[in-house]
């Protein structure tokens, strides 16, 4: 085989060009290279093509096809292919909605340190989705996705924080949280340490921080910090 060949024929090479083609919006590319991977039962390029038809990423959406492609990653241990096909159970993506299913591979990827699914999984324990309700081992959760950046979790320990749920009541921590999200560009982040500047809750009350805040997460359609900002601008803050 000519190293051309293998550049053409390589799953792992191919599913490279995938990303790069994706990278600069060039997604029916992306999908072409993703399809020939996957075809080779390549993980990674099977759970990117079930993203691509997830959300119609150079071809139609077809949320059946989606779940497809997660589970034959998932089916080959993926981490990604698990979180995402849990997430396709537990939202009724494609499939029939079944919270069991969900924190099963959840779970299945949260093991492997997988931080989009250890947030997922904490949420399912705040909120009694498939598992017995457990606030502490929702914190616990959300801790060990928040410690490796993800932006839902760290919001979540905020929130946590702030409310001493699963934990004890330390605002100034739960500050620190929101701002690690926020600063990442999480709406929900930006909103609640807008509400912090706003009430002088664990920093300085400052209405054109809180209203700096609010804007970051309006533009982004959190419909909340719309509502705070025309609040603000009756009190001739804009």
């Amino acid at each position: 085989m000519s190293v051309q060949d293998y550049l053409d024929e390589d799953a792992e090479v191919l599913y490279n060009k995938g990303n790069k083609a994706g990278m600069l919006n060039n997604f029916a590319e992306a999908f072409d290279c993703y399809q020939k991977a996957a075809e080779q039962g390549y993980a990674p390029a099977q759970c990117n093509l079930g993203f691509c038809y997830e959300k119609c990423h150079g071809v139609p959406q077809n949320l059946t096809k989606a779940v497809e492609y997660y589970r034959k990653a998932a089916d080959q241990g993926y981490a990604p292919a698990q979180s995402n096909l849990g997430w396709c159970y537990e939202c009724g993506l494609g499939i029939a909605e079944n919270l069991d299913k969900a924190v099963m591979y959840y779970r299945k990827a949260a093991a492997q340190g997988y931080a989009p699914a250890q947030g997922n999984l904490g949420f399912c324990y705040e909120n009694g989705n498939g598992v017995t309700k457990d606030i502490t081992e929702a914190f616990d959760w959300y801790n060990k996705a928040a410690v490796q950046g993800n932006v839902f979790a760290q919001y979540h320990m905020g929130e946590c924080y702030e409310n001493g749920k699963g934990t004890d009541a330390d605002i100034a921590k739960a500050i620190e949280w929101y701002r690690k999200s926020a600063e990442h560009g999480y709406a929900p982040a930006q909103y609640s340490l807008g509400a912090c500047y706003e009430n002088g809750k664990g920093v300085t009350q400052d209405f054109y921080k809180a209203h700096e805040w609010y804007n970051y997460a309006a533009v982004q359609g959190h419909h909340a910090a719309k509502h705070s900002m025309e609040n603000l601008k009756r009190r001739g803050v804009q």
